[in-house]
């Protein structure tokens, strides 16, 4: 679960909590304030077949096998250099596809970068999901009164009037969907090249924000697995759980202002660098662009892989289904002979999760997992899903580690002025030395069940060795604790600390009082499903 997801349930559940107490007259009064979003009316869950939305979601499930090429991206500063490479190389066309757009310096970069795109005749196309408040000039109808940039939004709200406009009451009757969000981050440039993963847009994800930052996993690649990606964006483009403004009703106000969103969204860009230290370069020649990205496409290792993206009408959903992607992770876990290296955010399996890694360490394969403490975690709601399922874990024979806040490679991740605690937002495995996993989705009931994923499974013994060497980094004792359990059934945390002394730790290491009392909360909280 992201920050963002995790902070917007929370006050969500506060809002809505009191006003449940009101009973069903509000409700019926609600039901008569609602009012048709725009552009059309937005099918709703209980209007819709499960024989339709079952046949839908095996015709739409984008999953594609064949030869390409991969490099994958740790580091957030290459990471962020590859995506604004593509932008500022791209000259046909750029699709950019993400759940987090957020108004710090790398979304406001991308937001200006994309307009100076798109001036100089580039068609942009960018899909944003709507939970939560999306980076200001993005979302802004100047932007979107550019003629060659399109704005939409994936599965948005119910639009509200009157009295009831910002009150959650009304949409009772959407809860189901407005918790089933578009998890999916893509960017294609040119029909050429993909970047996919798990980074949203925004500076804890590249490492740059001043107070906490995550380590984090893309790939990029080259060849038909661009195709595939680029037949899923469209799948969700023309869903009709997506909403866009109707260029033909653009005003000239609109388009005044669009002249005027070029010399502020430069001048924010600049002010935000300078408040972070300008760690990257926030703008590339086109020979600069073409030099990165065929440094990156050199490195690149061709090899046999399986793409695969949940289908957008995976949103209307009655029942516990299990994705697509989240079917492609259990094929792969099953199959397993030797070894399984996995590093998950948010590592909350549930019992039939528990049961096909027992299955798997019964026969012999050593597994290793690398998930979130409660001082790196960004979400506390989270961390109590990764507690409660601790003990059965263990129970299962897997080999679990929490990442060390303060772990020794932290500088690897973070390019701020300061070394911040760092977190991990990761979403990566490599099975048998041969199988390797990168894409957006969590090993939580929510990118199960709940969220749509994308993500790309390739068969290379060498791109195996690249990705299992970064992942084994995370579990030395100098970046990770190992969990255990004491003689009384207790657990315990075991790690090393900067002067290369072994530390053993009784309760979670490094955390506040204030987040531990939280944490106990949510701990008490029967949402694990929503988690």
């Amino acid at each position: 679960m992201d920050l963002h997801l995790c902070s917007e349930l929370e006050s969500y559940l506060m809002k809505l909590w009191p006003r449940l107490l009101l009973g069903g007259t509000l409700i019926l009064l609600a039901s008569c304030g609602t009012s048709t979003p725009k552009n059309g009316a937005l099918p709703t869950v209980g209007f819709v077949s499960q024989e339709t939305i079952a046949h839908a979601c095996r015709q739409h499930t984008v999953r594609r096998q064949g030869t390409a090429g991969f490099e994958m991206l740790p580091d957030g500063r290459e990471a962020f250099l590859a995506r604004l490479a593509m932008v500022e190389a791209a000259q046909h066309t750029l699709d950019v596809q993400y759940y987090i757009w957020r108004d710090d310096v790398v979304g406001t970069t991308f937001a200006e970068r994309l307009l100076a795109a798109a001036d100089r005749g580039v068609k942009v196309r960018l899909l944003l999901d709507n939970t939560t408040d999306a980076q200001v000039e993005v979302s802004s109808a100047a932007l979107a009164a550019h003629p060659n940039i399109q704005v939409a939004f994936f599965n948005p709200l119910t639009d509200l009037k009157g009295i009831f406009a910002g009150n959650p009451i009304p949409v009772i009757g959407e809860i189901d969907r407005m918790q089933s969000r578009m998890h999916n981050k893509v960017l294609i440039a040119d029909g050429t090249l993909v970047i996919g993963g798990g980074r949203n847009l925004g500076d804890p994800y590249f490492g740059i924000h001043r107070e906490h930052n995550m380590r984090d996993l893309d790939f990029i690649a080259a060849g038909p697995v661009v195709d595939a990606s680029a037949k899923s964006f469209e799948l969700y483009w023309r869903s009709p759980l997506t909403r866009m403004g109707d260029q033909s009703k653009i005003t000239e106000h609109e388009r005044e202002k669009l002249r005027e969103l070029r010399k502020h969204v430069g001048r924010k860009k600049r002010i935000l660098a300078a408040k972070s230290g300008r760690p990257f370069p926030l703008s590339l020649n086109r020979e600069e662009a073409l030099e990165t990205l065929h440094q990156l496409v050199n490195r690149m290792i061709w090899a046999e892989y399986e793409f695969v993206a949940d289908p957008p009408e995976r949103m209307m959903r009655q029942r516990q289904v299990a994705s697509p992607v989240w079917r492609k992770i259990e094929t792969a876990v099953r199959k397993a002979k030797s070894d399984v290296v996995m590093h998950a955010a948010y590592f909350i399996p549930q019992n039939d999760t528990l049961e096909l890694l027992r299955a798997a360490t019964a026969r012999g394969v050593h597994v290793q997992v690398l998930t979130n403490s409660l001082a790196s975690i960004d979400g506390v709601a989270a961390m109590a899903g990764i507690a409660n399922r601790r003990a059965g874990v263990l129970d299962s024979g897997v080999s679990l580690f929490e990442l060390n806040a303060h772990a020794a490679d932290r500088q690897d991740y973070i390019h701020a002025r300061r070394l911040t605690p760092l977190g991990m937002h990761t979403k990566g495995f490599v099975v048998d030395d041969r199988l390797s996993f990168i894409g957006s989705c969590n090993m939580d009931p929510r990118s199960k069940y709940i969220n749509t994923e994308t993500g790309v499974i390739i068969q290379s013994a060498a791109f195996a060795a690249r990705l299992t060497s970064h992942l084994m980094k995370g579990l030395e004792p100098k970046n990770s604790w190992r969990i255990t359990r004491a003689a009384n059934g207790s657990f315990l945390w075991t790690g090393q600390l900067a002067n290369g002394q072994r530390a053993v730790r009784r309760i979670e290491p490094g955390a506040s009082l204030l987040r531990r009392l939280e944490y106990c909360i949510y701990r008490c909280l029967p949402w694990e499903d929503l988690l």
